[in-house]
């Protein structure tokens, strides 16, 4: 509850300077917010869907998830989503959006002020899109992705990737499974972009970042969020990632 109220005193304060609202779903705490792209002046931006059908306008660039959600499959979530609903985004029918990923692996074990390192050990994540997947690490770097999808009727599109976390190369990470390793428990981010293909003209999204919670506080995770969020974007992390702290906290 006093983080609730923490959250819903900066948000006041910042109404007041951005005189507008974030829109806040009736049961947060249900919803998971895929990246919804929209193609607006020009210009690719991103926003967030739940499959639930909540919406937050874009801009948003920091999207916080869960490993350990499932009991049974912790290190393997079906997260983020790419995802736009009928009419919505302006997306343009066929054509192709791919992602890039921008940076290495990121980590940090949760202590004292936020600052992100190399992962513990080998730790990687391989990032999955269709039968196309990417290795990240702590020295991986920026690594040319794949295709999401061709936009569908309407501007709708919705894939998932799946992000698996693993505690070294060839390790095992289900519970349960010979040679199951557990990886540490920390924060794990990433950056990606978004990329659109139509008209002959590439059009890319501002960097995004993937923030994923394993065995921390959610307050750790919020603080995560938050580091990457360049001022005078704070307001619209506020909108989003309120959301996930409800959801989180429910």
């Amino acid at each position: 509850m006093k983080s609730i109220l923490s959250l819903f005193c900066v948000i006041t304060l910042a109404t007041l300077f951005f005189g507008t609202f974030p829109v806040f779903a009736e049961e947060p705490e249900h919803d998971h917010f895929d990246i919804a792209p929209y193609f607006q002046d020009g210009k690719l931006l991103t926003g967030g869907l739940s499959h639930d059908g909540d919406r937050i306008d874009p801009p948003i660039i920091v999207y916080g998830y869960e490993f350990g959600e499932d009991q049974y499959d912790p290190f393997n979530p079906s997260d983020p989503g790419v995802n736009q609903s009928a009419g919505v985004g302006n997306l343009p029918f066929g054509d192709p959006i791919r992602y890039n990923i921008l940076t290495s692996l990121l980590y940090w074990d949760g202590t004292g002020d936020v600052n992100f390192r190399l992962p513990a050990g080998q730790t990687e994540i391989v990032l999955r899109m269709g039968s196309k997947e990417k290795i990240l690490t702590g020295s991986s770097g920026s690594q040319t992705g794949s295709l999401i999808a061709a936009v569908g009727a309407g501007g709708t599109i919705h894939e998932h990737f799946t992000t698996s976390l693993f505690a070294g190369p060839g390790m095992e990470n289900v519970p349960g499974e010979p040679g199951f390793v557990e990886p540490a428990q920390g924060i794990y981010a990433f950056s990606l972009e978004l990329t659109l293909d139509s008209g002959g003209t590439l059009y890319t999204s501002d960097p995004l970042w993937i923030i994923f919670n394993h065995g921390m506080d959610e307050e750790i995770h919020d603080a995560a969020m938050e580091h990457f969020v360049p001022e005078p974007a704070t307001f619209t992390f506020l909108g989003f990632s309120g959301l996930t702290l409800l959801r989180r906290k429910g």
